[in-house]
C-alpha cells in the first residue's frame, strides 16, 4: 500500500512539473488543422502590419523568440522585425492582430499557452477568454489571424517546434 501511495505522489509531482515547463528559445507556430504558420504580413516590419497564416517556411518572419512572462505566459518577439503582435483594438470576439513594437510586460502582447495534448496547445490572450485563431479553418494564405471564443475544434490548436531561419 506504501509503495503505491508513494508511487502515485511521485507521478503527480512528475506531471506538475512537466505541464509547467518553461519554453525557451525560437520557435515557429504551426495550427493543427491548416497547417499554416503565424507570420506578420508580406514579412513587413511597418507597426499595424496584420498577423496572417502562411506556408511553412523556415524564415525569420516565421519564427518567434519565446520570452516568459509568468507560468505558461509568454511574449512573443518576430526574429526579422523585432516586435510583436496584438489585438487591433480592444479584446473582442473577431478582433484581428497587427504588429506593434515589443513592449515588455505589456498585457495585450502576453499569450498564455495551455497545453491540451502532446505538442499541441490553445493560445490564450492574457487576462481574457479568447484564443488566436485563423479566420479561415481551410487554410487559406494571408488568412487573418483573430481573437475567438474557446471553440472544442482543432483549428484553436497549434503545435511548436524549433526553427533556426535561413533567411
Amino acid at each position: 500500500m506504501k509503495k503505491h501511495v508513494l508511487l502515485w505522489c511521485i507521478l503527480m509531482c512528475l506531471s506538475f512539473f512537466t505541464s509547467a515547463q518553461v519554453i525557451v528559445g525560437n520557435y515557429a507556430i504551426k495550427n493543427v488543422e491548416t497547417g499554416m504558420l503565424l507570420r506578420v504580413k508580406d514579412a513587413a516590419s511597418k507597426n499595424g502590419t496584420p498577423l496572417v497564416a502562411y506556408y511553412p517556411e523556415n524564415w525569420k518572419c516565421m519564427t518567434w523568440n519565446f520570452k516568459n512572462t509568468g507560468t505558461n505566459i509568454y511574449q512573443l518577439q518576430n526574429l526579422l522585425t523585432n516586435k510583436t503582435f496584438q489585438p487591433v483594438t480592444t479584446a473582442n470576439e473577431g478582433i484581428p492582430f497587427e504588429e506593434q513594437p515589443f513592449v515588455s510586460n505589456d498585457p495585450n502582447q502576453q499569450y498564455e499557452f495551455i497545453k491540451v495534448k502532446q505538442d499541441a496547445y490553445l493560445i490564450k490572450l492574457k487576462g481574457t477568454d479568447l484564443y488566436i485563431t485563423p479566420a479561415d479553418s481551410k487554410g487559406k494564405v494571408n488568412t487573418a489571424i483573430i481573437l475567438a471564443q474557446k471553440r472544442s475544434t482543432p483549428e484553436q490548436l497549434w503545435t511548436i517546434y524549433e526553427q533556426a531561419p535561413t533567411m
